[in-house]
């Protein structure tokens, strides 16, 4: 949950909500300065998932299309691979994608072609479908966000806590994984 202390004249987040917050709102800006950049969605991911924001071990977003019938990776993160990138990725964000060369789950990811599971019926609001796709991407324990994006399609964000997110990071998470969206795929 959210760490609020009061403040003289209102209430104040805690220093580490409020560096995440500082973080967070820097994006969509990001996003605009840097549309042309290879991967810039792997860059958001990075950004949301790393411990300044939502501190996650692991996370995949892929984008359902049924039109097109597939299911494709896009973007992933593992804490694992964490160690080839700069510690600020936004200081220099042309050496990411180089930087990330080696980085063999991100690679693994977007190379997945799946048939699209809108087109197969299959509920992406069903919890049990969804943990099984993020247990088959290697995830133990996989959360997951579902969101309508441009063209019909659908963005799904699996994802793995260090620690379980409470219900205001969570929800916090949902409505920023949806910038993932706004990224061009390259």
């Amino acid at each position: 949950m959210a760490h609020f202390k009061k403040g003289a004249d209102s209430t104040v987040l805690h220093k580490d909500d409020q560096s995440m917050m500082e973080h967070l709102v820097s994006l969509p800006k990001r996003i605009l300065q840097y549309h042309e950049l290879d991967d810039l969605t792997h860059m958001v991911l990075h950004s949301l998932s790393h411990n300044q924001c939502f501190g996650l071990k692991k996370a995949t977003y892929l984008v359902d299309n049924p039109d097109f019938d597939h299911l494709k990776g896009v973007a992933s993160f593992t804490k694992d691979e964490c160690c080839l990138h700069k510690d600020d990725i936004w200081e220099k964000p042309e050496c990411f994608v180089p930087d990330m060369e080696k980085a063999l789950y991100h690679h693994d990811i977007k190379k997945f072609l799946k048939m699209s599971l809108k087109k197969k019926n299959v509920d992406l609001h069903s919890e049990q479908d969804i943990k099984d796709l993020g247990k088959d991407l290697g995830m133990d324990n996989p959360s997951y966000h579902c969101w309508h994006t441009r063209h019909g399609n659908h963005g799904l964000l699996l994802f793995e806590g260090e620690k379980d997110l409470d219900p205001w990071h969570k929800k916090l998470l949902d409505n920023f994984a949806a910038l993932l969206s706004m990224c061009t795929h390259h």
